[in-house]
Parts: structure tokens; C-alpha cells; sequence
């Protein structure tokens, strides 16, 4: 009967992300749950626990101290680390009870050498590192040692009904044939099976090569005749004659109201001519 562990605790009163502070101080949040009571979030030293945790494992009976109610018997659950600096963020204790038997996984722990490895040189397969196990709390081991010196030849492998454990007490859930270790067979490289020669792969015929056409110069766009402009077009453009293009009624002015048409004189290309319009004749005579 393996003696209680003591592990001094304090209930919690920051909950939540707020936990993210108590970690910072290096204080562990944790909480106590299963059996006949409630859950209660606790904490405890991060660093007393962590150097504790490496001794007891998921199977040590503890002994919680500093609890309202008195002490309480548990098992570590689980513990939550951060995947990127392996630090302890959380502890989960689980209740139980010394007339009771609890489940627990327990690791495997080998001892010795095969043979086989040794001086065969074979490789050791590995297919099993901890089995469920029943037990009373206080009766549950730290781990379950494994002789790996009976490992002569290859083909030798160790199954669950092989474990050496104490019946009176621990019961293996594990299937009894499921298979913990093994020296299997060493894989030899294949031979290569010689090839028949392959036949000869005609060489394709490649087509003439034809001459490439020559290129023909391209012919010009034919030549567009300058377009005429327009006299009596009053818009018409003034480049090239010095003669800016003028709008409004002094380009129309037989459209000016009060006003005659121009004079039908030969445009001399000013621009005094082309704003030169005929003054408006007074209707009555004007007295000599």
C-alpha cells in the first residue's frame, strides 16, 4: 500500500482569463472535481509542483492540504502545458475514494536488453507504451517494468498477457493479445531481375523542310485627293490663311438683325474683311 503524497493548495478566487496573472507570479490554477462534491478551483506553487509532478506521475495518491473540510485524497487528472514552451498552465485533481477502484493509464517502463538487437542487429519494434489499469488508489503503481531480455531471436515479442504484475491487486483492461514489443524481420533489399534487352526504337522520319515563302512588301494606302474647302461655308477652317476663324453674327450677318448682307467682294484674307459688314440704312432721309 503506497503512502499518500501531501500537496499544500489554496482555494481560488480568480477565475477566467484574470488566471493569465496568477501564472505570471508563478502560481499553478488548478481544480478539484468528481466524488461527492463540488468543483473548486484552487492553486498552488508552480515550481514545487512541476519538480513533484516528474517524481509522482498520473498515478501517485495525493494528499491535498489546506482545503475547507480537511484533506482530500486524489489522482492528477491531466495537466495542460503550452505547446510551444512546455509550461504548466493548468492541473485538473480527480477525487477518489480508498474503498473504491478507479481506472488509470500507467506507462510502461522497459528494463534490460534484447539479444536480438545486440548481436542480430535487428530493430526493435515498438507498438505499446502504457495500459489501462484497475485498481484501488492507494494499490496503483508508478509504472510496470518491462524485461526486454527475453528478446533472443527474431520473431520474439512480448503481448499484454506477458506483463509481470501483481494479480491480487491490479487488474489490465488491455486486450491480453495486443502486442507491446517485437523483433520483426530485417528488410533486405530486393534483388533487381535482369531485364531482356529492349529493341531498338526506330528513329520518326523528320519531314522535308520547306522553303519559307518570301515576304511581300505591302502596298501603300492609296493616296487620299485634298479636300476642297467649301467658299460659301460661313464655318469653314481659316488655317493656313492667316485669317482667324470668326463666329457669331460677324460670320453671318445677313443673320444679325438690322443688318444687310455682306459685301459679295473676293475675300482678300484679313481678318478686318471677314468682320466687315454693311451699316444699316435709316429708314427716314436724313434732312440735308
Amino acid at each position: 500500500m503506497a503512502e499518500a503524497q501531501k500537496l499544500t493548495v489554496r482555494p481560488r478566487v480568480v477565475l477566467g482569463k484574470k488566471v493569465g496573472a496568477l501564472r505570471r507570479k508563478g502560481v499553478l490554477p488548478g481544480v478539484v472535481f468528481g466524488g461527492a462534491g463540488p468543483s473548486t478551483p484552487v492553486e498552488t506553487d508552480m515550481h514545487a509542483f512541476e519538480l513533484s509532478y516528474r517524481r509522482w506521475g498520473n498515478t501517485t495518491l495525493l494528499s491535498l492540504a489546506g482545503l475547507d473540510g480537511g484533506e482530500v485524497t486524489a489522482l492528477v487528472h491531466d495537466v495542460s502545458r503550452d505547446p510551444v514552451s512546455r509550461q504548466m498552465l493548468h492541473v485538473d485533481f480527480a477525487r477518489v475514494s480508498l474503498t473504491e477502484k478507479t481506472h488509470a493509464d500507467v506507462p510502461l517502463h522497459f528494463v534490460k536488453e534484447s539479444p536480438a538487437v545486440r548481436g542480430l542487429g535487428a530493430v526493435l519494434l515498438h507498438a505499446l507504451s502504457e495500459v489501462t489499469v484497475e485498481a484501488f488508489p492507494q494499490d496503483m503503481p508508478r509504472s510496470i517494468d518491462v524485461d526486454l531480455s527475453g528478446l533472443q531471436e527474431i520473431d520474439d515479442a512480448i503481448f499484454v498477457r506477458d506483463l509481470v504484475i501483481d494479480a491480487t491487486t491490479l487488474r489490465i483492461l488491455n486486450d491480453p493479445e495486443e502486442l507491446v514489443r517485437k523483433v520483426p524481420h530485417p528488410r533486405l533489399p530486393a534483388a533487381r531481375k535482369a531485364r531482356s534487352p529492349r529493341p531498338p526504337v526506330p528513329k520518326p522520319r523528320r519531314a522535308p523542310l520547306r522553303r519559307p515563302r518570301p515576304l511581300r512588301a505591302r502596298r501603300p494606302p492609296p493616296a487620299e485627293a485634298p479636300r476642297r474647302p467649301n467658299p460659301r461655308s460661313p464655318r469653314r477652317s481659316r488655317r493656313g490663311t492667316g485669317c482667324p476663324r470668326v463666329r457669331g453674327s460677324a460670320a453671318r450677318p445677313h443673320l444679325h438683325k438690322g443688318h444687310h448682307r455682306a459685301r459679295s467682294r473676293p475675300h482678300d484674307g484679313t481678318a478686318a474683311h471677314a468682320r466687315e459688314i454693311v451699316r444699316p440704312r435709316s429708314r427716314r432721309p436724313v434732312p440735308s
